[in-house]
């Protein structure tokens, strides 16, 4: 697809158009020492770019003399004016792509990609290795309590293999959100009080919690809640056999690749950052910056946990979901939506997609749970 099919798509006036040029000139902000820019041949390429979209007026003339020979409307006029353009197209270019992945799956500028590239694949390999290993016993605890036919008695003999399993779903049984009465001090009595879906989420959730304990990962472990409540909501609605246990845990570990990403060397994170803040969106800033995104990582750690090849595939496509055959990957995109997620560019053809795939109809993701939300208050870190 070329810069003409995909700027057509687009109506002018948008906010689309408005945060594409805003994604460009912040490329050209970043990439502006690789393509040979000094200072004021950067800051005069980053304002072209914020105009460059045809129905936007730029004031300056420097300005606006770039942008008559980035439009082929006027002839270069010199070598150093060729670069100028040439830099405004690359960006443009490398921005488009990510636009059109959705349209036409291809493979990004490897030129482009070693301008900004910060990290290797060993880099991430190292920080896969310092997410915290999942223990056998919380394998085991997932395995009883996703599984369909588990009993009350089993999750009791879950919750009391763990003090803290046991304490949160005494907690939750005394909050408000379940209502005022006599004092729940037991495991039995706590289960019966909350329901068995609210505690198998619970248990679920308390398992997870601990690998997000670092205040720098708070705010992924909430998200993840709201994405797992999403994505149970969206299984009980969708007209496809899908597991409502399974999709709530691939709400809690669908974001499992971030915590690598959070303890990678302080170069990436503030280059990631200033992607990020510049409008970029966080998953294309981390394949621009390493070569992997956080679900591939994610992918990565559950195969290594001994997670279900399902499970990884609905981890690894989250934010991919025409990629796979399975509807969970796609409940997870259409979870994330509903989630007010700004992880990955907005596209209405991959949300059409994503809800043939999971069987979901559109309207459903307006809907929202907020009891569900309320359920799980007790496992959230405080914002």
């Amino acid at each position: 697809m070329n810069r003409t099919e995909v700027q057509s798509s687009i109506a002018p006036g948008t906010e689309g158009i408005q945060a594409h040029c805003q994604r460009v000139a912040t490329w050209v902000r970043e990439l502006a020492g690789a393509l040979g820019l000094s200072a004021s041949e950067a800051a005069l390429v980053e304002q072209a770019a914020r105009y460059h979209h045809p129905g936007i007026e730029a004031e300056a003339e420097p300005v606006r003399r770039l942008l008559e020979v980035f439009w082929k409307r006027q002839p270069i006029a010199d070598a150093a004016e060729a670069r100028l353009v040439a830099a405004l197209e690359i960006c443009d270019d490398f921005d488009q792509h990510f636009e059109a992945e959705a349209l036409s799956p291809s493979q990004v500028d490897e030129t482009t990609m070693n301008y900004v590239q910060l990290s290797s694949r060993a880099d991430v390999n190292r920080g896969i290795d310092r997410i915290p290993v999942f223990p056998r016993a919380a394998q085991e605890i997932v395995l009883r309590v996703t599984n369909p036919e588990v009993r009350i008695g089993e999750l009791v003999q879950v919750a009391s293999l763990d003090p803290v399993l046991a304490g949160l779903l005494v907690q939750a049984a005394n909050s408000s959100y379940y209502g005022r009465g006599t004092p729940v001090a037991t495991i039995q009595h706590a289960i019966s009080h909350i329901g068995f879906d609210a505690t198998r989420k619970i248990l679920l959730g308390a398992t997870f919690r601990p690998i997000y304990s670092s205040p720098l990962l708070h705010s992924i472990w909430n998200h993840s809640l709201d994405v797992a409540q999403a994505a149970e909501t969206l299984a009980r609605r969708s007209s496809l056999a899908v597991d409502p246990a399974e999709a709530f845990l691939g709400g809690l570990v669908h974001d499992v690749g971030r915590v690598a990403f959070a303890i990678m060397p302080r170069a990436f994170l503030e280059r990631l950052r200033r992607l990020v803040d510049g409008g970029c969106a966080l998953v294309q800033s981390e394949v621009c910056l390493s070569g992997l995104s956080h679900a591939e990582v994610g992918a990565e750690t559950l195969t290594q946990w001994k997670f279900t090849d399902a499970m990884v595939d609905a981890v690894l496509w989250h934010h991919r979901p025409e990629r796979s055959a399975r509807a969970l990957p796609s409940l997870l995109y259409l979870a994330e939506f509903m989630a007010g997620s700004q992880e990955d560019l907005p596209s209405s053809v991959r949300l059409k997609t994503a809800c043939g795939h999971a069987g979901v109809k559109a309207e459903a993701l307006s809907e929202t749970n907020e009891k569900g939300r309320e359920a799980l208050q007790g496992l959230r870190f405080a914002a």
